[in-house]
C-alpha cells in the first residue's frame, strides 16, 4: 500500500511540476531572471515548490483513507504552513520586506513549538526552575525552526541541490524512524515527503527547467522543523540524529553566515560564497557538487546518524564528530569570503 502511494505521489508531483512550468512560461509569471549572482544563465520558472507541497498534501490525504492518522497533527502543519506559503509566493512574485518574512516565520515556528512543547501542560505545571529551563528550550527551538526555514532557502542555489538533499533527509529519517518504532506512522509521513521531492527533481535536475523558489525551499525547511519536533515529542528520533542528517546544510549555511557577519558583509544581500557555490564555480559543474553531496551523505552522514540513533548515550559526541570535517573543509575552501575571480 505504501509503495503504491509513494509512486502515485511521485507521478502527481512530476505532473504538477510540468503543469506549473508550462503555465508560468505561457503567462510569463514567476520567472527567475538571471543576474550576476545567479548560477543560471537564462530565465527559468520558479515557485515550482508548489508541486512538492500539493503532491505531499495529496499523499497525506490518500494515506488517511487507508490508515487512521491523527488529523490534529496535520491540521497544525497546514495552519503553520499556510502563512509561509502565502508570504513566499508573494516574495517569488515581488520581493517582500525581510521583517515581514521574519515575523511570518516567527509566527509559524512559535505555533509548531507551542503545539509540541507547551500545549501538553508540563510547562505550566512545573516549578519555577523547571519553567525557566523549559522556557530556554522553547526559545532555542523557535530559533532553530526559523533558522531551518532560512538555511534551506540559502542552500537552494544550484540545480537539484535542495530537493535531492530533502530526499536524502526524508528517506534516511524514515528508515531510522521505522527501525525505532515500526508501529508509528512517522516513517510513512517522511517517506511521502521524499517522494514529493523526487517527482519535482525530475524537472529540477541539471539543467533545471524549473526552480522550487522560496515557496518550496522555506516551506521544506518548515516541514523538516515540524517533523523534528513531532518525532522528538513521540520519542522516535533524537534531535541529534536530525542535526547529523542535516549537517551538510547546517554547517555550510551557519558557517558562511558567521563569516559574513564577522567580515561585516550585508547578510541580507545575495551572494555566491557558500561552499557549494564556490565548488560549483571552481569546477564549472552543478553535477560535480551534487555528486559529492551524495557521496558525503551516504559515506559519512548516514552512517554517523545510524550510529547516533543506536548509541544514544554518545549522540552529542557523534554529532560533533559529524560536523568537524565539514567545518575544516569550509575553512579550507574559504566559505563566506568573497572569492578572487582570477583564481
Amino acid at each position: 500500500m505504501l509503495l503504491t502511494l509513494l509512486l502515485i505521489t511521485i507521478f502527481i508531483s512530476f505532473a504538477f511540476t510540468l503543469f506549473l512550468e508550462k503555465l508560468f512560461l505561457k503567462y510569463s509569471i514567476f520567472i527567475d531572471e538571471p543576474n550576476p549572482r545567479s548560477s543560471h544563465k537564462k530565465p527559468v520558472p520558479t515557485s515550482g515548490g508548489l508541486a512538492i507541497l500539493f503532491s505531499y498534501l495529496i499523499f497525506i490525504y490518500l494515506l488517511s483513507i487507508f490508515i487512521t492518522i491523527d488529523s490534529d497533527i496535520f491540521l497544525v502543519l497546514l495552519i503553520a504552513l499556510s502563512p509561509i506559503i502565502t508570504i513566499c509566493l508573494i516574495d517569488d512574485f515581488k520581493k517582500v520586506n525581510i521583517l515581514l518574512r521574519l515575523f511570518t516565520q516567527f509566527f509559524t515556528a512559535s505555533l509548531i513549538i507551542y503545539y509540541f512543547q507547551v500545549s501538553n501542560g508540563i510547562f505550566f505545571d512545573a516549578d519555577s526552575y523547571t519553567r525557566q529551563s523549559a522556557l530556554l528550550i522553547i526559545i532555542l527551538s523557535v530559533i532553530l525552526s526559523m533558522w531551518l526555514m532560512n538555511l534551506y532557502n540559502f542552500m537552494d542555489g544550484i540545480d537539484g541541490y535542495a530537493s535531492l538533499e530533502c530526499i536524502f533527509i526524508s528517506l534516511a529519517a524514515s528508515l531510522l524512524a521505522y527501525n525505532n518504532n515500526p508501529n508509528s506512522f512517522v516513517y510513512m509521513y517522511l517517506a511521502g515527503l521524499g517522494a514529493a521531492n523526487l517527482g519535482f527533481l525530475i524537472r529540477n535536475w541539471y539543467p533545471a527547467k524549473i526552480f522550487m523558489g522560496d515557496t518550496g525551499s522555506v516551506s521544506l525547511g518548515c516541514i523538516i522543523a515540524f517533523y523534528i519536533f513531532f518525532s522528538a515529542s513521540e520519542s522516535i528520533l533524537s534531535i541529534y540524529t536530525w542535526l547529523i542528517l542535516l549537517s551538510i546544510f547546517i554547517a555550510d549555511a551557519s558557517y558562511t553566515l558567521l563569516v559574513r557577519i564577522v567580515t561585516k558583509r550585508n547578510i541580507a544581500h545575495p551572494h555566491l560564497t557558500h561552499a557549494f557555490h564556490i565548488l560549483t564555480i571552481k569546477k564549472n559543474s552543478h553535477l560535480f557538487t551534487i555528486k559529492w553531496m551524495i557521496i558525503i551523505n551516504m559515506a559519512w552522514v548516514f552512517p554517523l546518524a545510524l550510529l547516533s540513533n543506536t548509541y544514544m548515550s554518545y549522540h552529542i559526541v557523534i554529532t560533533m564528530v559529524a560536523y568537524l570535517p565539514l567545518l575544516f573543509y569550509l575553512i579550507k575552501i574559504g566559505a563566506g569570503l568573497e572569492q578572487n575571480k582570477n583564481q
